[in-house]
């Protein structure tokens, strides 16, 4: 029996036929509207060919909510929204012919039904179309909220009543949208390590709990490749640790904690209008030239007396990790800092822009 000869009627019979699958959801969908219940795409039995041989079509009220069996019971409770609904649609393909016959059939329900006027607010019914999802996204674009976006439609629809869906299925409708433009191109650039990857930033200054103590938390997951570079502080700790599990990744010193440091070893010998730490702030982040670095570096020591500095002295030692004429041959991705919201944000806002793609 073909659906078609039963268009004017509209009500499912036993034996009714559908040459595709969708098309036996679509027939029970518009009679679900017409009678005022949602549908619910249930079971489905596929071959080995992945194609559906059965699938079952159900009130959305079908099945009984699960009784509470934990020890304290929840402060608040959803109003039951299942009721052992039987009403349903099966249909299963016949291999002779390759379409979809209604093998089981209920069409009585054990609840009210809703009303007429709120049919279209009901899940199965609800839908955003392509021309009001395109809509959406040139209002978000514009810098509209989803709530605001939503709104907007309701008053171009006089009422949000009249808009056919809900700020949750636009919300889905977008997330889905966005994630099917995401080409394989784009993930793989995501996924693949080795394009992008290569530095780390770890920071243990924050403290968790009541001890105070530092919490550092770092999980390596890329395939065993280490990064090229890695910016710490100079926890010693951390340094040997490091040379042990990244024996190949260069070791790179964050420049916010030796400016702080700077300030707590040798704050008491500079007065105002004292030019050494602009001396020190020179040789850190202006020279490109090491020659450039040790003369200006061994004038700052003489003219301030701190040739037996020993904190000064031992970094200099290391000037290979935090001077910039040493790290300019490094990757950074131009961070010199473990404070990411300052120095990522600063690195990266002058080489991205909103309309570029992941790649």
């Amino acid at each position: 029996m073909d659906c078609s000869k039963l268009a004017e009627d509209g009500t499912p019979e036993l034996g009714m036929e559908f040459n595709s699958e969708e098309d036996a959801y679509k027939f029970y969908n518009k009679y679900a509207f017409k009678m005022s219940f949602s549908v619910r795409k249930d079971y489905l039995n596929k071959d080995k060919d992945g194609v559906t041989t059965s699938r079952r079509y159900s009130c959305c009220k079908e099945g009984v909510k699960r009784k509470y069996e934990g020890d304290v019971m929840p402060k608040r409770t959803r109003a039951p929204t299942k009721t052992g609904c039987g009403a349903k649609m099966v249909i299963v393909l016949f291999r002779g012919t390759m379409k979809y016959h209604v093998h089981d059939l209920v069409l009585e329900h054990n609840h009210e039904l809703h009303i007429a006027q709120c049919s279209h607010m009901m899940p199965s019914q609800r839908k955003v179309s392509e021309a009001q999802g395109f809509q959406a996204e040139i209002s978000v674009d514009a810098g509209l909220s989803l709530k605001q976006s939503h709104e907007l439609m309701g008053k171009e629809a006089g009422g949000m009543e009249n808009v056919g869906y809900t700020r949750e299925d636009l919300k889905r409708y977008l997330r889905t949208r966005r994630e099917r433009g995401l080409k394989y191109g784009d993930a793989g650039m995501l996924i693949d390590y080795n394009f992008f990857g290569d530095v780390v930033t770890f920071d243990t200054t924050y403290k968790t709990n009541k001890e105070y103590r530092p919490l550092g938390v770092f999980v390596e997951a890329m395939c065993g490749k280490h990064p090229s570079t890695i910016l710490t502080d100079q926890d010693h700790a951390m340094a040997a640790a490091l040379s042990v599990v990244m024996p190949e990744t260069f070791r790179c010193l964050c420049t916010f904690h030796i400016r702080r440091n700077f300030m707590k070893h040798l704050g008491n010998h500079y007065k105002e209008n004292s030019d050494l730490p602009y001396m020190f702030g020179a040789c850190m982040y202006e020279f490109e030239e090491v020659e450039q670095f040790n003369r200006v570096w061994e004038a700052m020591v003489k003219k301030h007396n701190l040739e037996n500095n020993e904190w000064l002295s031992g970094l200099y030692r290391i000037h290979d990790k935090w001077a910039r004429c040493m790290m300019k041959e490094r990757w950074t991705a131009g961070m010199r800092s473990t404070q990411l919201s300052e120095s990522l944000n600063a690195a990266i806002k002058n080489h991205l822009k909103l309309d570029h793609d992941l790649v």
